[in-house]
């Protein structure tokens, strides 16, 4: 039970930065750079892989699709708030560069899809660590094995 108290705070606190994140990177991406943009998105769920993988298996894959639920869906909310007010700082300063639709439609498609890495991670992390428990785990058997292999209280003659 500890976990998923756990991984409910951690899920909140990463779909909140998530929310934040995700039209600062948008506004960023419309007007800045979409390669840099991308890149914090896809560090972003990095991050958030990593640190749910130190969870229980199922506590993990809660606290992740939590953050990436509360992520899209406050992210959204920002976003109207959030958008408003970069248009009205950058057009005092600059020039906006609005976006079509259909590169509206391909930054969210894309930072659903890089937020959705936070599974690859966290699976990768916990394969990794299971591959590290086998190998100590075989050194350890074969160890013994030449112990004993090497044993002169065994024979008889």
């Amino acid at each position: 039970m500890k976990d998923f108290s756990r991984a409910m705070k951690l899920s909140l606190c990463f779909g909140l930065a998530g929310a934040l994140l995700l039209p600062l990177m948008y506004e960023s991406y419309a007007n800045i750079s979409r390669t840099m943009a991308l890149l914090i998105l896809g560090c972003w769920a990095v991050f958030v892989g990593v640190k749910s993988s130190g969870l229980a298996k199922k506590a993990a894959f809660l606290c992740v699709s939590a953050a990436l639920a509360y992520s899209i869906g406050m992210g959204l909310i920002f976003y109207v708030i959030i958008h408003n007010a970069a248009v009205s700082m950058l057009e005092k300063s600059s020039k906006y560069f609005y976006l079509t639709l259909q590169e509206q439609l391909m930054f969210w498609l894309y930072a659903f899809l890089l937020l959705l890495v936070s599974y690859v991670i966290m699976l990768f992390v916990w394969g990794f660590k299971y591959v590290i428990h086998h190998i100590k785990s075989n050194n350890e058997k074969a160890a013994d094995y030449i112990a004993n292999a090497f044993d002169e209280s065994g024979d008889k003659q």
